[in-house]
């Protein structure tokens, strides 16, 4: 297929897929300007690197794929913005946290983490605060997985007990 045939059959998925897309993103987004950042810088990659959909089959779905991993890379950019002081406010208010909630939160989940023992505590930590998930958790602490989950769940008992 040459480059120039290749351009008129990005220009029909263009004008074939964009509703379907910008449906989708809105969807996920709830923002139409993003929405529309994404499909253009989408099709921007396409253009620049057309041979990347000669051999899709499903074009449909690759294109969702596409842009569900394009929304994330924006997101991923988008990240240190939400350093900004304004957004921290922002962010406080939609969340409804005060940080005297936060700090009585934090203070709770301290009471909490005092009442287990060290080990039981960087289980709890590594697995709710940290996101590892049993297998790395097992690994680091040269316990078995299935002893790591029994402790979980006696743990997340006897704490529900305490309450």
């Amino acid at each position: 297929m040459t480059t120039d045939n290749l351009y008129k059959v990005i220009e029909n998925l263009y004008k074939d897929y964009y509703l379907y897309l910008k449906n989708f993103l809105f969807h996920l987004t709830k923002n139409e300007a993003i929405a529309d950042d994404i499909i253009q810088d989408l099709f921007s990659k396409i253009l620049t690197n057309p041979s990347m959909v000669q051999d899709v089959h499903h074009i449909k779905s690759w294109l969702i794929k596409a842009a569900k991993n394009t929304l994330l890379d924006y997101y991923k950019k988008k990240k240190p913005d939400l350093l900004k002081e304004e957004n921290i406010i922002e962010n406080l208010l939609i969340n409804n946290q005060t940080p005297e909630a936060q700090a009585l939160l934090n203070s709770q989940i301290d009471h909490v983490l005092s009442m287990v023992s060290k080990t039981d505590r960087l289980i709890l930590l590594a697995k709710f605060h940290y996101g590892y998930d049993y297998q790395e958790i097992s690994e680091l602490l040269n316990i078995p997985v299935s002893t790591i989950k029994s402790k979980v769940f006696r743990i997340r008992k006897q704490l529900a007990k305490k309450r």
